[in-house]
């Protein structure tokens, strides 16, 4: 008993240095008032950095955030789902490692050089509208192509859509095969079989890549900054925004709103799609 104790030792010491001693700290320093005159921190309890959240346009921000946070993993799974099942059940061996890496590839590359290549795509003389103009379809640019809603959710997909099909991959390989035979035995069509067998011995993957991308999303600004223009905003931009004042409370109060709701998505997911099923060892 004593050595698998001292082998969890350094990794539990690790995450409550590394990641819960920060997050408390943001939590209490969240409550703490914040002194124009010094720009810092005064250590009294106050709420009016939550308060701060409701004034000048900064709660619409936020709802903007997890409305994008949303419509980008809802469009993520979609595609995740049927791109994890023809790489896990129907793609060979060199196939699945070849869609695997299609998948991970532009990741070697910058957020920032991934967001302006869809610049070069989505402007008004970019590849898109070229060949929009070029066989007929369109007599102009069109500019909602570019620095839109519309625009960042498409860099938004783009970037995180590995983070949606890895956790349903992993889900589908925990899939027993037998269960998906049975249901072909008795009569069960390809949609039938997905939507009674296969989905709901996937859904722990399924909730893992929506809440992954919900949570990249919410914490991005590269993707909105290159395609949304210049008055799109996102939360981490309001962040980086408040931190240049030196309004430490009113960051660290937006930070814990936004690790409230990631805790709650983590708690409701959990209690209805076993979330932590898909971390526990399958059955031989």
């Amino acid at each position: 008993m004593k050595t698998p104790v001292l082998l969890l030792t350094a990794p539990l010491a690790a995450i409550i240095v590394l990641g819960l001693a920060p997050l408390v700290l943001v939590v209490v320093w969240s409550f703490c008032a914040w002194d124009s005159a010094t720009y810092w921190i005064k250590p009294e309890f106050s709420l009016a950095a939550y308060g701060a959240i409701l004034e000048a346009g900064r709660w619409s921000v936020f709802l903007s955030t997890l409305g994008k946070a949303f419509l980008t993993s809802a469009i993520c799974l979609v595609i995740a789902y049927p791109t994890a099942y023809a790489t896990y059940f129907l793609a060979g061996r060199t196939l699945s490692v070849m869609l695997a890496a299609l998948l991970t590839i532009p990741f070697f590359t910058s957020y920032l050089i991934r967001s302006f290549s869809w610049r070069l795509l989505l402007g008004r003389t970019g590849v898109i509208n070229t060949l929009l103009q070029q066989a007929g379809i369109t007599e102009t640019p069109l500019d909602w192509l570019l620095f839109s809603d519309f625009a960042v959710i498409v860099g938004l997909v783009a970037s995180y859509l590995p983070f949606a099909t890895f956790p349903i991959l992993l889900s589908m390989r925990r899939v027993d095969p037998i269960a998906l035979a049975a249901s072909r035995d008795l009569g069960a069509g390809f949609w039938t079989m997905v939507r009674t067998v296969l989905l709901p011995l996937t859904y722990s993957g399924v909730f893992a890549g929506f809440l992954f991308v919900f949570v990249m999303v919410a914490g991005s600004s590269t993707e909105v900054q290159m395609l949304g223009g210049a008055g799109a905003s996102i939360v981490s931009v309001m962040i980086n925004d408040v931190m240049r004042v030196a309004n430490f409370p009113l960051a660290f109060a937006i930070s814990t709103l936004m690790l409230v709701i990631v805790f709650g998505l983590v708690l409701i997911g959990d209690a209805l799609f076993s979330l932590s099923s898909l971390f526990e060892e399958r059955d031989q």
